[in-house]
């Protein structure tokens, strides 16, 4: 039997850097019953919209992501096209609001460091995100 050590990818972020990263995409559902019960309606519905609004952007960038996939591999199997449908299919980008893209980020080659700058850029999380020191209140 062999020797195999196995190595664990450990996560860089810190406690209060994961919540903030997990409330994005999560929502309300991060905290416990408890928590939600005290919670304020105007908080309740603050979080529920940047919720919302980060599936709608992440849901979109899956779709950029897949159509770049999709032209490479179409160019890759058949070259430069230049007529029929293929050229067709490779010239359409257009992104659908009302489509849900089901493929996973790890499918996409997307990582986890890729999703929190994106949410940086779309000012989702904070500019300071990777200079946020970790609380006691954070899970």
């Amino acid at each position: 039997m062999k020797n195999v050590n196995q190595v664990y990818e450990q996560d860089p972020y810190n406690s209060r850097q994961n919540f903030l990263y997990k409330r994005a995409l999560i929502g309300v559902d991060v905290y416990d019953k408890q928590q939600i019960d005290e919670m304020s309606n105007e908080k309740l519905k603050r979080i529920n919209k940047i919720h919302r609004k980060t599936q709608v952007i992440l849901n979109l960038w899956k779709q950029e992501m897949l159509i770049s996939k999709s032209n490479k591999m179409i160019t890759l199997l058949f070259g430069d096209v230049k007529y029929g449908l293929l050229k067709e299919i490779k010239d359409n980008k257009a992104i659908d609001k009302d489509f849900i893209c089901i493929l996973s980020f790890k499918d996409l080659g997307i990582t986890k460091s890729d999703v929190i700058n994106r949410l940086i850029v779309e000012k989702i999380l904070p500019k300071n995100f990777h200079e946020l020191k970790p609380t006691v209140l954070c899970k």
